[in-house]
């Protein structure tokens, strides 16, 4: 009688079905994963400066545009308005860099043009913000995003008129502190104020000068301007402009010198943009009227313009973002 003896299963067998169940339970797992996160929108943002307060309000804008769509933003730009060569330096180099679109505020109507055709023909997608320039839309660049400057001018005519009423003194002689020459932005503000305050008789633009684009350039001006109308320890002008954040900001300290000096100054001054510095002038007097961009708005739209033409969507050529008027009596103390 045959003794059937028990079926011996070598030991590497075992080990090799065991590892077979083992990876097949693990391809399954790997199966169940959920789908991985959409990949970011990878976009720039160079502004003409990135110092004052008005262009920390336009990136507080562009980065709450960037959380909400899903953007990995780098925000890069010269220290100051007048560093024309940085600038495209620093748009240039963000333009070789892969990036897939750009928003743009060109210290410089002209000179940044051919930069931005450049990159346009080579695909990128670029958005203007706050400041024009020259160049064509639908072509070298997507859309503009800006305060209608000629009419925020108008407006801030309109508002000196109204505050040095119907028979002013000293003339009627009216004081326009600029910004620099390339900035077509602030140039079209002043193109704007100097039109509309010749439709009255009573007022005349005195004189009017560029600055450097810095604070203490335009102190400088205004110091060396408003002395020329310093007559008996009186300021013989009737009201003063200043067209941007610094050209306002330099003004105001040179109002607050003459007056600390204990020369009577009367003149009504009307500033464009806000700051702490500007608000404190509300205040003390030296200021009466603030004509107040939204640059928060601008950087928002700006990237919101980017995504939406990356992702096929048509976008408003031309988005204006308006201005209101700030006074001591409507405006909250620093």
């Amino acid at each position: 009688m045959t003794t059937l003896r028990p079926l011996l299963i070598p030991a590497f067998v075992v080990a090799v079905i065991a590892l077979a169940g083992c990876g097949k339970q693990a391809d399954t797992s790997a199966n169940t994963d959920s789908p991985a996160a959409p990949a970011k929108i990878r976009l720039a943002a160079v502004p003409k400066a990135t110092t004052h307060s008005y262009w920390k309000a336009a990136e507080a804008g562009a980065r709450r545009a960037a959380a909400e769509f899903n953007v990995e933003l780098e925000w890069q730009g010269p220290l100051d308005d007048s560093k024309v060569a940085d600038q495209i330096g620093i748009f240039n180099n963000l333009a070789a860099s892969g990036l897939q679109g750009i928003l743009l505020s060109p210290t410089d109507d002209k000179a940044l043009a051919p930069h931005v055709r450049t990159a346009a023909r080579r695909g990128l997608p670029i958005a203007i913000f706050d400041s024009p320039l020259d160049a064509t839309a639908g072509t070298d660049y997507i859309n503009f995003i800006a305060t209608d400057n000629k009419a925020a001018g108008g407006t801030a005519a309109r508002t000196l008129e109204a505050l040095i009423g119907g028979s002013p003194a000293h003339g009627g002689q009216v004081l326009m502190i600029r910004f620099t020459e390339g900035s077509a932005s602030t140039r079209l503000r002043e193109e704007g104020f100097t039109a509309e305050l010749a439709n009255y008789p009573a007022l005349k633009l005195a004189a009017q000068q560029f600055t450097d684009g810095s604070m203490a350039g335009a102190q400088r001006v205004a110091e060396t301007l408003l002395g020329n109308y310093v007559k008996n320890n009186k300021l013989e002008l009737a009201g003063v402009f200043a067209s941007n954040q610094p050209t306002a900001e330099g003004t105001y300290n040179a109002l607050k010198a003459l007056r600390d000096k204990g020369v009577e100054v009367t003149a009504k001054v009307v500033g464009f943009d806000d700051s702490t510095l500007l608000i404190q002038g509300l205040h003390n007097g030296v200021i009466d009227a603030l004509v107040v961009q939204d640059p928060e708005k601008m950087g928002y739209l700006g990237i919101k313009s980017l995504v939406e033409h990356l992702q096929g969507k048509p976008v408003q050529a031309y988005i204006d973002t308006g201005v209101s008027v700030k006074t001591k009596a409507n405006t909250s103390a620093p």
